[in-house]
């Protein structure tokens, strides 16, 4: 009788211990879905860098009241891929990357190419935001690698908004107190595509494609599929082949697809762009744009 009894004992061990188990496990699967929300710093444990923090919203999302990653002055971080923003927020949730504390803004310094400006697929854009809304990015400078000295390895876009599909834009962004430099040197000329009007390295950019076919214009197909109310307040954009790009859909009478409503400056001194030491390549040979 006593070792039935030690062997129910042992099972009913067993037992609820597989049960606390498959519960600690449902519970650190449950931690590492949620949401984020409320004030986050980078650098800290759970973010050491912007790119951490970005991939780290794209896959948890932005819960209740929206969230806000307070990055440190004076932070730097060196990428070796490009950071990519697919997370959306709304106008209840929403996203915020900003300077925290006195000093430089956080400098993210750009990884190493591999496209042309003239590609119709890809090309090398620092940070994208593709099909997200209500994103704000504040304070938050991007500079070409100097060791990327060729066309091929040179940066196209600083930070680039593009649509996820024909149903999903990036609406109600905001970048603005940031410096992008890249390298005017890069001249490649864009012939064709929503691209068309730009050469080389552009600052900032909204154009209708999406960010894997920037050769070839999106047919939007409903109103969500438009990238407006974006506005670009504040920056300092040097060193570039072109300042800022917009190209939207070219949607029919009465326009209710189109790209609408995109501030560049604002209507005060203090929200207006700087666009500097632009265009041209030191040759000048190559168009150039603000």
């Amino acid at each position: 009788m006593k070792k039935i009894s030690s062997y129910i004992k042992i099972k009913v061990v067993k037992k609820y211990f597989l049960l606390f188990f498959m519960m600690g496990i449902l519970n650190v699967q449950f931690v590492k879905a949620q949401a984020l929300t409320g004030s986050l710093v980078v650098p800290s444990t759970s973010f050491p860098t912007i790119k951490s923090a970005v991939d780290s919203l794209n896959s948890r999302g932005v819960g209740t009241g929206g969230v806000v990653f307070n990055i440190s002055a004076g932070h730097t971080e060196t990428l070796s891929s490009p950071i990519v923003l697919t997370a959306s927020g709304t106008s209840s949730n929403t996203i915020v990357f900003q300077k925290s504390g006195i000093g430089a803004n956080p400098l993210i310094t750009s990884f190493v190419g591999s496209q042309l400006a003239s590609s119709t697929a890809s090309i090398d854009v620092i940070w994208s935001l593709i099909g997200s809304d209500f994103v704000t990015i504040n304070g938050i400078d991007l500079i070409e690698s100097s060791s990327n000295t060729t066309a091929t390895t040179q940066m196209e876009v600083g930070y680039g908004l593009y649509k996820a599909s024909a149903t999903d834009g990036a609406n109600n962004n905001t970048i603005q107190n940031c410096t992008v430099t890249l390298d005017r040197n890069n001249v490649t000329v864009v012939s064709t595509g929503p691209r068309a009007n730009a050469t080389g390295s552009v600052g900032i950019e909204v154009v209708n494609c999406l960010p894997t076919a920037v050769g070839t214009a999106l047919t939007v197909s409903s109103v969500a599929g438009a990238s407006s109310n974006n506005r670009f307040y504040g920056n300092t954009i040097q060193n570039v082949s072109f300042g800022i790009l917009l190209s939207g859909f070219a949607a029919a009478s009465p326009y209710t697809l189109a790209d609408l409503n995109n501030d560049i400056g604002g209507t005060s001194v203090l929200t207006g762009n700087n666009i500097i030491n632009f265009g041209g390549g030191v040759g000048g040979t190559a168009q150039c744009g603000a």
